[in-house]
């Protein structure tokens, strides 16, 4: 399918799904436009490259959305994304049914139920994925949910795709080593609110296996997210760890030569465990004037990926650090968001010298909401 019947077809399905909907039915259509105005200033180490560009940028998390109800407490959510020189794709494509005031199925792709938090990080490394950010990105899923009775919380368990990840080459057939998988990966996630406070502890689990003599690994995560204010002041924060997160689907689990943070073959039997550790803080304060009001956030991300094995020496880092303050303007000029963002990125190889990145940003986001 070409790109631009890719586009038509996609287009079609949100004007299908308005079509549909009848007198009894509840349906929703919005969207949003980000544009991204920033100066960047990159030196790379290993490269030997020192770059500095001015960029305007639609990115492609601007997007199409259309919510569908009806009565019977069956919905459908479909969001569509696009950016400047990229094709359309589905961000969320998904139906549900609350079955009682307690449990819901959800079935199809959207966010798992996994490290659901996100900090104020939105033009460069877009919610500081790859910086500490252990978002596991959207994903074809089965999902069950249970509300507790209090409205305190509630507990999510979700059924996804194992057969991601990365590929390794066959030394034998010179192509590349199949993978096998004889169960799913399951996220499970949920959420407790207590005072002004809500928890988010999460985790993830599935095994990867390749053909012939290659061992089976496990690959897991743990997270734990919290949130909470005290007047104008806003925390959160997200943590997380596990094991060869390069070997499913994640949002963003690249080292500085671009490689995903798999385990690594040590030889045609044997692979060594990459051990990931990720985290985040985001420190906000809240204000208002007479047209608009804003909050300031300070954000740091930490993120490192090391071999389990002495032998197999490898050791990456990546951080952020900077600040972001989206700026509303509701009574003047609704839907309407400036944020000015000041970031800086680091990459760097701990075992290699003289091996890193950094990446230096500062500019002005324009959001158009509808």
């Amino acid at each position: 399918m070409s790109l631009l019947n890719k586009k038509y077809f996609l287009l079609s399905v949100l004007v299908f799904v308005i079509g549909i909907s009848s007198a009894e039915a509840k349906s929703t259509v919005g969207g949003i436009i980000f544009t991204n105005t920033y100066f960047s200033h990159t030196e790379d180490e290993t490269q030997r490259n020192y770059i500095s560009k001015f960029n305007v940028i639609v990115p492609t998390n601007s997007r199409l959305r259309m919510r569908w109800d009806n009565e019977d407490n069956v919905g459908m959510y479909i969001e569509a994304g696009f950016g400047s020189g990229t094709e359309m794709k589905i961000r969320h494509a998904y139906g549900k049914w609350d079955i009682s005031e307690t449990w819901q199925i959800l079935a199809g792709h959207t966010s798992t139920p996994f490290a659901p938090l996100n900090p104020q990080v939105s033009m460069v490394h877009n919610s500081g994925d790859g910086f500490g950010n252990p978002n596991p990105s959207r994903q074809s899923q089965v999902r069950f949910t249970y509300k507790f009775l209090s409205r305190n919380g509630a507990i999510s368990m979700a059924i996804l795709d194992p057969n991601t990840g990365a590929n390794y080459d066959d030394n034998i057939t010179g192509g590349t080593l199949q993978k096998e998988s004889s169960f799913p990966r399951i996220d499970i996630g949920a959420v407790y609110k207590t005072f002004n406070m809500q928890f988010f502890p999460s985790m993830f689990y599935t095994q990867s296996s390749f053909e012939d003599t290659i061992d089976t690994i496990d690959v897991w995560g743990a997270s734990l997210g919290f949130r909470t204010a005290f007047g104008p002041v806003t925390f959160a924060f997200e943590g997380a760890m596990g094991q060869n997160w390069g070997n499913t689907k994640m949002s963003d689990v690249n080292d500085i030569d671009g490689n995903v943070r798999g385990a690594a073959i040590r030889n045609v039997n044997e692979m060594i465990d990459n051990d990931i550790t990720k985290a985040w803080v985001d420190l906000g304060y809240r204000f208002a004037g007479d047209t608009f009001k804003g909050e300031f956030h300070m954000v740091y991300g930490y993120d490192n990926a090391k071999s389990s094995d002495n032998v197999v020496q490898q050791e990456y880092e990546n951080t952020m650090v900077g600040v972001s303050m989206p700026i509303d303007m509701p009574w003047i000029g609704r839907g309407f968001r400036i944020r000015p963002e000041v970031f800086r990125y680091t990459e760097e190889d701990k075992v290699t010298a003289n091996r890193n990145r950094t990446e230096t940003m500062g500019g002005i986001q324009v959001q158009v909401t509808f």
